[in-house]
């Protein structure tokens, strides 16, 4: 990894990422606890599976604390689509937490405190909600950064450290959110987990998997 790809990597996925940015209601909002819910019911679920429960759950409960007084089995039956109901407890518990605390902490450290919320989930959303200088990464971004920088994979993306490294490198101190979105974007639109579509990719002429022809299929991450 040079300092010249870094830039390249940036400037032209960001260009790429404001042209075909996907519509979710969660990228349309500046309130912090829709976006906090919206990451959460990210984890395992595909976006446009969870944009539909998103809606349905702010439509019954439009802030915290109405959440946070609902019934469980009540946040349970609209959940239900995503297939873990068990994060009906987690995410009451998670808004009487914010209530709690008068509103949705702006560091990692102190989103992580927050019942339910895991290192993706807090990162992501100090990045966009607050405009932190966050580095984020899951399974699915991961498979943009490990090809772009011809880093050995697939394994888990939390354990691996090169790969972190590689992403706070790359994520720029502004505009972190809209960064991660374009990562996510890219990799549900042209660097796919099949056939990667390279030839239409902004970052062909500088990835290393596309150069070296080794922009293989990753089998363990989805579309997000």
């Amino acid at each position: 990894m040079t300092d010249a790809s870094v830039l390249i990597f940036r400037r032209k996925l960001l260009a790429w990422g404001r042209r075909h940015r996907r519509s979710f209601p969660w990228r349309e909002t500046d309130d912090p606890f829709r976006v906090l819910v919206a990451e959460v019911l990210l984890q395992r679920s595909r976006g446009t599976t969870v944009a539909t429960v998103y809606e349905r759950i702010f439509a019954r409960w439009p802030d915290a604390g109405a959440l946070s007084r609902a019934q469980e089995s009540s946040i349970a039956s609209v959940i239900r689509p995503l297939g873990l109901v068990r994060r009906a407890a987690s995410l009451r518990a998670m808004a009487r937490a914010v209530v709690e605390r008068g509103g949705v902490p702006s560091t990692v450290e102190e989103l992580l405190e927050l019942p339910g919320v895991g290192p993706y989930a807090a990162g992501a959303t100090a990045a966009v909600a607050f405009g932190a200088h966050e580095a984020v990464v899951d399974g699915v971004s991961a498979r943009v950064y490990r090809r772009y920088f011809g880093l050995e994979g697939p394994g888990p993306a939390s354990n691996d450290q090169e790969l972190w490294s590689s992403v706070r490198a790359a994520t720029p101190r502004r505009a972190a959110g809209e960064w991660n979105w374009a990562v996510l974007d890219l990799a549900a639109l042209v660097c796919l987990p099949g056939t990667p579509r390279c030839s239409i990719c902004p970052l062909r002429a500088s990835c290393k998997a596309a150069t070296s022809g080794l922009a293989v299929s990753d089998p363990a991450a989805r579309i997000r």
